[in-house]
């Protein structure tokens, strides 16, 4: 799968919750997500512009799509996965390919992933609410350290279908007053990592 994906800084969070339900979006869960990033044995993930993340997310409110939310170590309302992303195609937005595993046990992960050699980097904490339109995400983020965040979201299966999805996420952003030029294709760890640094 090919993630289709644009992501800005906001500044009202409400006003914003309020524009995506006049545009059809429908509010759904929230959830806390807390990321572990790691760094290759083999190549700096950084230079290489991909990432490898283990994703543990605690519903904190509503009910989760996925009938397998329950899987981090057996513990209800939990979900654990790990991702992988390749480097970011074409110059906007932040598409690129993601292959994601649900995994029992988080932790579990984390520790054979450093038994075999991948260095974690800072962790990602943030609250996230999502919205759901047709085929397309909103996630409004909270992240800790960087403040409040919109994602805008469309998976698709090939390389030609890439365009048209962009198409409908600008067309999405000019309906909440915002346009490309607003995005960011920063990580939320790169953006954390460079406030480190100062």
């Amino acid at each position: 799968m090919i993630e289709v994906e644009i992501k800005l800084k906001v500044t009202d969070r409400t006003n914003l919750l309020k524009k995506l339900e006049e545009n059809g979006f429908v509010e759904s869960h929230l959830v806390r997500e807390t990321d572990t990033y790691f760094n290759g044995p083999d190549r700096d993930f950084k230079k290489s512009d991909e990432a490898l993340r283990v994703r543990k997310t605690e519903c904190l409110e509503g009910n989760y799509l996925n009938a397998d939310f329950n899987l981090a170590g057996g513990r209800p309302g939990q979900m654990a996965c790990i991702t992988y992303k390749g480097s970011k195609m074409g110059e906007t937005a932040m598409s690129r390919r993601e292959l994601e595993i649900t995994v029992e046990d988080a932790e579990g992960m984390i520790e054979m992933l450093i038994l075999l050699g991948y260095q974690p980097v800072r962790p990602v904490v943030k609250l996230r609410r999502y919205l759901y339109s047709e085929n397309m995400v909103a996630c409004v983020d909270r992240v800790e350290g960087l403040g409040t965040y919109l994602e805008l979201e469309i998976m698709v299966e090939t390389e030609a279908e890439r365009q048209t999805a962009l198409d409908m996420i600008e067309l999405q952003l000019r309906t909440l007053g915002y346009s490309m030029e607003d995005t960011t294709r920063i990580s939320y760890l790169s953006m954390l990592q460079a406030k480190d640094i100062q």
